[in-house]
């Protein structure tokens, strides 16, 4: 079949996203290939899934050996490989008391912590960000901006509370990001202060398709201490931000802070199986172990688990996660040395940590308004040279993902083509 034929069948019968005009056909390393021979040098890594690459070697030989031993068991009896990734995961944080939940992926794992500290707290409300993105199931797209990214409606009752972010580039109180101290927490403040049903906040470390949104340095220290004031839950959605994918296990890490729960995904097996953990503190399930199931059919398979040990022992035995903040600390710098040059007058920022960077454009620097036209033009441009990026839900930021074992002579092709592009 080629890209048309693909194309045409998947239009009658199933419901996706066909803005990109290629068929996916197979992948190794950095590139993938559509399904009429075209290679992409790949700077999405599916939205920040493959953190260790396509196809990798290592992982397709555990994957043949795990299915001849056992790809399922039933998922209320143990089994070696969850026992093993539950105990590596709680790692991340050492003595912090953090027990795992399972779950198949970011959605659910929000939508599970939820679950959890309802049941220990009570009735009430959850506060999060304008801009962030949660997973696309009911509770999940509540906590999300559904609104500013035109996303599905849900019930009422299921819209959460909303506070600006630390958006310096667009600060909300249009204050000058070197003379401002954070007074962009006097929001929060406000807000627990005003809704005392809010029991649980939960936050992106650094806001992912709303652009990649990284917040001052001290900002979450001093939201922990509101949060701590008013009896509220800090959780954090490492979905996108765990696994390596800022140079950090977890971009909590970068903020110095230990949340009493977060959430994982998405890099956690680098898209060789299906998978998320609810890493939550112990003293908050006594309730919740009450219930008579907190099982889930498809969560933690023994292949999944097997998948995600893999991928979190190449990552640290290869040292990606220094890789992700050298080459992420040579892609921003030379990102933002090229659109000050080619673009100067529409050049807005470059922002991000490790192996996750944002690039904003704006209509001049006069007004700084957002400027998604161009950036979806540069996007276009890059993808018919061969390199796919992505972008936040409005196109007002181009957003660059690219796999953790991406090398120098990689990223200068990719640089090389963006340049050619702009």
């Amino acid at each position: 079949m080629d890209n048309k034929q693909v194309f045409a069948l998947a239009r009658k019968n199933l419901v996706f996203d066909a803005s990109f005009a290629s068929a996916f056909h197979t992948a190794s390393g950095v590139r993938f290939q559509d399904i009429e021979g075209r290679s992409y040098i790949d700077f999405s890594s599916g939205y920040g899934v493959s953190n260790i690459g396509w196809q990798h070697p290592e992982m397709i030989a555990l994957l043949q050996q795990q299915a001849a031993k056992s790809n399922y068991a039933p998922p209320w009896m143990p089994t070696e490989e969850a026992a093993l990734l539950a105990e590596r995961l709680v790692k991340f944080v050492p003595d912090s008391g953090y027990k795992v939940l399972r779950a198949t992926g970011g959605g659910d794992a929000n939508e599970i912590i939820l679950k959890v500290l309802f049941a220990s707290q009570g009735k009430g409300s959850v506060l999060s960000f304008y801009r962030s993105y949660h997973g696309g199931t009911h509770a999940a797209l509540g906590m999300s901006d559904i609104k500013a990214f035109k996303l599905p409606e849900i019930r009422k009752e299921y819209e959460e509370h909303k506070v600006e972010p630390p958006y310096c580039f667009r600060c909300p109180l249009k204050k000058d990001p070197l003379t401002c101290h954070t007074e962009c927490l006097q929001l929060v403040e406000e807000k627990l202060r005003d809704n005392p049903d809010i029991r649980i906040f939960m936050a992106e470390p650094i806001l992912g398709s709303g652009g990649v949104i990284v917040p001052p340095k001290n900002y979450f220290i001093q939201l922990r201490a509101i949060c701590d004031h008013y009896q509220v839950i800090l959780v954090m959605d490492e979905v996108l931000t765990g696994n390596g994918r800022t140079g950090h296990w977890l971009a909590s890490e970068h903020f110095s802070i230990v949340p009493e729960a977060f959430t994982l995904a998405k890099g956690l097996a680098s898209g060789y199986a299906a998978i998320g953990a609810a890493m939550i503190k112990e003293e908050y399930l006594e309730t919740y172990y009450k219930y008579d199931d907190v099982s889930s059919s498809f969560a933690w398979t023994p292949m999944a688990c097997a998948a995600a040990l893999k991928n979190l022992e190449i990552l640290e035995r290869d040292n990606y996660l220094e890789n992700a903040r050298i080459q992420g600390d040579y892609l921003k710098t030379n990102f933002e040395f090229l659109l000050r040059k080619k673009l100067p007058e529409q050049f807005g920022e470059v922002r991000g940590l490790g192996a996750m960077l944002g690039c904003e454009f704006v209509d001049n620097q006069r007004n700084k308004n957002p400027n998604p036209r161009l950036g979806m033009r540069v996007l276009l441009g890059m993808l018919k040279r061969g390199c796919m990026w992505c972008a936040s839900w409005d196109y007002n930021v181009m957003i660059a993902l690219p796999p953790l074992c991406i090398t120098k002579d990689e990223c200068d092709e990719a640089l090389n083509i963006l340049d050619a592009s702009l």
